[in-house]
């Protein structure tokens, strides 16, 4: 695909992510009564606005997204902004009753997870339609593509090895014959393998898989491989009811496998975890990834959509500021300390933690540069 095509689609997939997730904070903080000051589709310059019911809905010149404005989200500093306006105090009280800053705790931390449980529900629902496309069933014997280093297939296969058989049992599906071999975790198991017209027996014993290795790709045995031949077959799901609980399933696994992943990966970029130096992907790196995806069928452009979506719902709630998880933290803070948090410390917190974001989106952006001039 070419590149204004690629940069088109990750644009677009980046404002459908970003505006299902800020819309989840519209909602809920329009439903609280709190005070949205603006609604923008991207980010400034305008192009332009209209306001309507107190909320201002702008288009942007910057399609990175887009953002929600509420009052008093930084805390008391709005105060001056409104006196400078010529606002009298009582006036400013008045215009303050709807600030963010101002409502209880739990409507503040209800504001706060919306937007993290948009994208949830988004990938949830992306997830369940996935299940209901008809699948790409992998048959026959698999050919190895790649062995992982260090993994427990190192040393006993190679590329271009054809995998025929598990403890003399033969498979049609492919996946009958990964989900055998997964499920003989830390056992001997006597792999059948045709290489260069011969055939002979290799013994290998599965790994047991952490989350962290989940997250990063690696399988039980540590192989990528291809199935002889692909066929379409009929979606398995009984109905709406059970697609949902598949796509939320996954979605909910996938979640959970996040967090691993992500540490292991930002380990790797700081020099941590070498095994993983090559995981983080940054916009420039999702970009890439989305244009090789926009040539794969429907279900793959609908999972790669959804893994996006959960994995900002994710790193979201992570307590780390300025995302929605360290906000999240001030606000629990201010409740055990029973006050609020000076305004200035309060900006000095987001403003520290936005640095230290940008740099590691720096660090993991010249990685993809590299990777994409050397080809890794």
């Amino acid at each position: 695909m070419d590149v204004i095509g690629t940069v088109a689609a990750f644009l677009g997939v980046l404002i459908v992510l970003v505006l299902v997730h800020e819309l989840g904070h519209f909602i809920v903080a329009k439903r609280a009564g709190i005070t949205v000051e603006e609604f923008g589709v991207g980010f400034p310059p305008r192009i332009a606005s209209v306001t309507w019911r107190g909320t201002r809905y702008s288009l942007n010149w910057i399609p990175l997204g887009g953002f929600v404005k509420m009052l008093g989200e930084d805390g008391d500093v709005e105060l001056r902004r409104l006196r400078e306006q010529g606002m009298t105090d009582d006036q400013v009280e008045h215009a303050m009753a709807g600030a963010f800053n101002r409502k209880p705790i739990w409507i503040r931390l209800a504001v706060l997870l919306a937007g993290v449980a948009m994208n949830f529900v988004l990938a949830g629902a992306l997830f369940s339609a996935v299940v209901t496309l008809p699948q790409q069933i992998g048959h026959g014997p698999l050919t190895i593509l790649e062995v992982q280093e260090d993994s427990p297939a190192s040393g006993e296969l190679e590329p271009g090895d054809i995998i025929t058989a598990a403890d003399g049992q033969e498979f049609e599906r492919s996946r009958d014959l990964t989900a055998y071999v997964a499920g003989k975790a830390t056992q001997a198991v006597t792999l059948t393998v045709e290489r260069d017209g011969e055939v002979t027996d290799r013994v290998i014993i599965p790994r047991r898989l952490s989350e962290e290795q989940i997250a990063r790709g690696q399988g039980p045995i540590g192989i990528a491989y291809e199935p002889a031949r692909l066929q379409e077959e009929p979606s398995p799901v009984t109905g709406p009811l059970d697609a949902l609980r598949l796509g939320f399933g996954g979605a909910a696994q996938g979640a959970l496998a996040i967090p691993g992943g992500l540490a292991a990966a930002v380990g790797g970029l700081i020099g941590l975890n070498p095994d993983a130096a090559g995981d983080a992907r940054g916009p420039i790196g999702i970009a890439e990834m989305t244009g090789e995806v926009l040539q794969a069928p429907l279900a793959a452009q609908l999972t790669f959509v959804a893994v996006l979506s959960l994995n900002l719902a994710v790193l979201n709630v992570l307590p780390f500021p300025p995302l929605d998880g360290g906000r999240i933290a001030v606000v629990l803070l201010e409740s055990a300390r029973r006050r609020k948090l000076p305004a200035e410390r309060e900006a000095l917190i987001y403003l520290t933690g936005f640095a230290v974001l940008m740099a590691l989106i720096i660090l993991i952006s010249i990685q993809d540069i590299q990777r994409l001039v050397t080809g890794g």
